[in-house]
């Protein structure tokens, strides 16, 4: 007859350790699990200075951010898209300004439509246009308009590298002669002002308003600043814009107040284009008043360091404990 040491019940006591040691965590620092509350973004006021053309500003590793599950767009012709499942999102205020960020994976960029099968990527964002009942996230309806800000790789790509055609993509294409090249006869929308066919853009992001499905229009006013870039097979698009809007029918935000946002995501590599995109309805927009350091204070963060001692405490007598019970075998 000997005496062996056996390690028993480890594994449980160790969830039961990190089970509490979570659960103390949670409380306090007041996290409550996304499964039991609706789906919430705060945007936190600033604690710096943002710029409107760096979405990979290392200030944006401290803002409150929000895991937003997508899914195919299955409500109006043409459906498609559902190739992106889900963004993350994160949003700032600094008392004049909303900073809205939008992240999310795409193995490659795709900024260039200079061909037959060639799609950009492109993200927006959508609140109610005006006061009063939440408008359908399907583009609004009538009287209760909508207001999207949408961020588009094309516009950033002719921004920094300038505005490229067929004949970039096919610089080996011979072609006799174009008859009249620079006249605005061949160009019909250009010359008409539309602002898809514009080589010069002031702002990646395109400001448009809606009434319902094929209501989608340019805004008069074009005042949403913000950039986009692909790193690490993620893209980063970010929206700037005044807390008060600029013209009647545009989304309003005060500090303190509640409204809506919904998301939408365009993948070029899958053949997204016009409806064929990834979505998510409305949730909680909050325009919170509390800083970054408020949120996680050094009141909760010494508490959270103290719980996380005491966890480790816990997972330590249960490791002794284990190792020196006897067992007869």
């Amino acid at each position: 007859m000997r005496q062996r040491v056996v390690p028993r019940g480890i594994g449980g006591g160790l969830a039961v350790a990190a089970a509490i040691a979570l659960g103390l965590l949670g409380g306090a620092l007041r996290l409550v699990p996304v499964s039991s509350q609706a789906i919430t973004l705060e945007a936190a006021r600033a604690p710096d200075e943002l710029a409107a053309d760096e979405p990979w500003a290392p200030l944006w590793a401290l803002a409150p951010k929000q895991e937003v599950p997508l899914s195919a767009q299955n409500i109006a012709l043409p459906f498609g898209g559902g190739s992106v499942t889900s963004l993350t999102a994160r949003a700032f205020q600094d008392g004049r300004r909303l900073y809205l960020l939008l992240e999310w994976p795409d193995a490659q960029p795709d900024d260039v439509v200079n061909g037959l099968t060639a799609f950009a990527d492109a993200a927006a964002v959508q609140f109610p246009g005006t006061a009063g009942p939440q408008p359908p996230f399907t583009m609004g309806t009538i009287g209760q308009p909508v207001n999207i800000w949408q961020w588009k790789a094309l516009w950033q790509a002719d921004m920094a590298r300038g505005f490229t055609t067929t004949r970039d993509r096919y610089p080996n294409t011979y072609v006799d002669m174009y008859p009249a090249g620079d006249d605005p006869l061949y160009k019909t929308a250009f010359a008409a002002g539309n602002p898809l066919s514009q080589r010069d853009h002031e702002s990646p992001v395109e400001n448009l308003i809606a009434e319902g499905f094929g209501t989608l229009t340019h805004a008069d006013v074009q005042d949403v600043a913000g950039s986009g870039e692909w790193r690490d097979g993620r893209w980063r698009a970010l929206f700037v814009r005044d807390l008060q809007p600029s013209g009647d029918g545009y989304a309003s935000f005060a500090v303190g107040s509640t409204t809506a946002v919904a998301f939408a995501v365009w993948d070029g590599a899958s053949g997204d284009r016009n409806g064929q995109k990834s979505i998510a309805p409305f949730i909680d927009l909050s325009i919170g008043d509390r800083d970054v350091a408020a949120r996680f204070g050094a009141e909760q963060v010494g508490i959270a360091s103290l719980i996380l001692l005491i966890a480790a405490a816990a997972v330590t007598l249960i490791l002794v404990s284990a190792r020196t019970k006897p067992q007869v075998g």
